[in-house]
């Protein structure tokens, strides 16, 4: 079975639970660590990059899980999980859900 999800993590660097969230993340696997990938918010001009404005994220940190629809080359959200708390108490059960990362 192929797993079509891939997971953001929107973050900026002068964001303190944002710094909390990366340190967590550190203390996972590399597997685990590999399926997350960080992006900014925002532009150096301030505005929002263009995918926190495509799966309209205004907040730091929010995860989103999208699901890959290929036959639209298109990323539909099926998750959003904002705050560093929230992310870190969710992330192992997203983890098995939408990655590989955990062997079944």
């Amino acid at each position: 079975m192929m797993k079509h999800y891939h997971i953001y993590v929107f973050s900026q660097d002068s964001c303190p639970p944002c710094n909390i969230l990366k340190d967590y993340v550190q203390t996972l696997t590399k597997d685990e660590q590999g399926e997350l990938d960080f992006v900014p918010i925002r532009t150096v001009t301030g505005s929002r990059t263009a995918l926190a404005e495509e799966l309209d994220v205004n907040l730091t940190p929010t995860m989103v899980v999208v699901h890959e629809e290929f036959d639209e080359y298109k990323e539909v959200p099926v998750e959003t999980v904002v705050g560093a708390r929230a992310i870190m108490e969710t992330l192992p059960a997203t983890l098995d859900a939408y990655t590989y990362a955990h062997p079944e």
